[in-house]
């Protein structure tokens, strides 16, 4: 096997023992192999329990089409490492630190009010940011969401949808409560500053929130796909709406949202001569937004932007995600869109390389 055309693909080892046993998961990890023999690379799929850092080699899988099964291989580290590992490790930061760039989609800071502060910087990006604080001080936050027709309450590292709260500005200093489980409740300012103070068990910040574009009544958002291909330049890989469920504020497919096409959803409630155009400014900042949180993480590569358009049409970024799922892409019906995901990734390994 060619060192120089092997690519590692670093996966959490749970995930890894799942794609081995042929079990469930988000990950398609078979295409790796099938778009790495169309551009003459070597995926080996790998944990950090399978990397030895101190003689720079690994134990991987490699898929065998003919046994129908992965195989074990034992091979020098390679000299590219697509990483599909959400989180920190002391092995993971070391190896950032050994390959540089060469290791992309590094360890990051996924604090939200972080990743916000560092956005508010780019004059492209920040007219785009709903507003945000964290939740720190209960009387100073009921003041500030007096502010708002809505807000979201969310968990400053979280996904999925997760302990997502929505509030209600009912006027006269009266609030709705939504809360992530159990029914909604009318609350005073001074019964909504105490139940903010119940809310301890894990960092929160409060988000504007946007009056989204509606599908039937239902208001959506987009899933955007965000890489680097094979000029080693930003490009979209796909765009997919998220249509939340009936009587439900939620888009996350998580949180049983639908899928779809982004031009069907846009086709509903716009113009039809409006949508390319509007598509196009969701591409603009998206890759915008990407090329701002490079300049603190040079080695990023990859990220799923949730983005959602008001009903004048306007974008706005409501959340980053990185290790993109992807799972949007084919149940919206474009697996064109969900092989772009996993090809892109091998065509900037490929530039990587050179």
């Amino acid at each position: 096997m060619n060192r120089s055309k092997n690519v590692g693909i670093l996966l959490s080892s749970q995930l890894l023992h799942r794609i081995r046993a042929d079990l469930a998961t988000h990950e398609r990890a078979k295409l790796y192999f099938q778009f790495g023999k169309r551009l003459g690379l070597q995926p080996i799929l790998f944990d950090l329990r399978g990397l030895d850092l101190t003689n720079r080699r690994i134990r991987g899988y490699v898929w065998h089409p003919t046994f129908r099964s992965y195989i074990p291989v034992h091979r020098p580290l390679p000299p590219v490492v697509h990483s599909r590992v959400l989180g920190y490790s002391r092995k993971l930061t070391r190896l950032s630190q050994k390959m540089g760039k060469r290791l992309f989609n590094p360890p990051v800071r996924r604090d939200k009010v972080f990743i916000h502060r560092l956005l508010s910087r780019n004059t492209t990006v920040r007219p785009h940011l709903p507003a945000m604080i964290p939740l720190t001080e209960t009387t100073k936050a009921v003041t500030w969401i007096d502010k708002y027709p809505v807000v979201f309450i969310k968990p400053v590292i979280g996904s999925l949808g997760h302990h997502i709260i929505r509030i209600e500005n009912m006027g006269k200093k009266s609030f709705l409560v939504h809360p992530y489980r159990g029914k909604k409740t009318r609350m005073s300012a001074s019964g909504l500053a105490r139940y903010l103070g119940t809310l301890k068990q894990r960092r929160y910040y409060i988000q504007q929130g946007i009056p989204l574009a509606r599908f039937n009544g239902a208001p959506f958002d987009f899933r955007v796909s965000v890489q680097k291909g094979r000029f080693g330049r930003w490009e979209i890989s796909g765009i997919a709406a998220k249509v939340a469920r009936e009587q439900s504020h939620m888009t996350n497919i998580a949180q049983n949202g639908k899928a779809m096409r982004a031009w069907t959803a846009l086709n509903r409630c716009f113009p039809k001569q409006r949508i390319q155009a509007i598509l196009n400014r969701i591409s603009h900042l998206s890759i915008a937004t990407c090329q701002e949180l490079e300049k603190t993480w040079p080695a990023f590569a990859d990220a799923g932007l949730d983005v959602g358009i008001d009903q004048k049409g306007r974008p706005w970024l409501i959340e980053v995600n990185f290790r993109d799922l992807r799972i949007i892409f084919p149940l919206a019906g474009d697996k064109k869109m969900f092989h772009r995901t996993y090809l892109n990734p091998l065509y900037y390994a490929a530039f990587l390389r050179h």
